[in-house]
């Protein structure tokens, strides 16, 4: 609700739900049911589901496969070696 800036009204008409179970899953009062994470997950398809159970990952699909990316490519390795010696690898 956060992240979208979003009222628990203003949710539970777009998800299609009742807006009293909006607010007993936020006061604690019930956890939400299977069929509630179902229509949450159908209206906001890019929610981590795994997240959203467990608190585990990230909020987005897309935000690990976003934090993943490098910014930057490799362009050569040099190694190194005891004897003082060293070998450049290009990649």
């Amino acid at each position: 609700m956060e992240s979208k800036d979003l009222k628990s009204s203003a949710l539970a008409d777009i998800i299609g739900v009742n807006r009293a179970t909006i607010s007993h899953i936020l006061s604690g009062r019930n956890k939400p049911s299977i069929d509630f994470l179902q229509k949450l997950l159908s209206a906001y398809p890019n929610i981590n589901a795994n997240w959203l159970i467990t608190g585990i990952g990230y909020m987005q699909e897309n935000q690990k496969q976003q934090e993943v990316k490098p910014s930057k490519s490799i362009g050569k390795v040099v190694v190194f070696y005891d004897d003082k010696s060293f070998e450049e690898l290009k990649v």
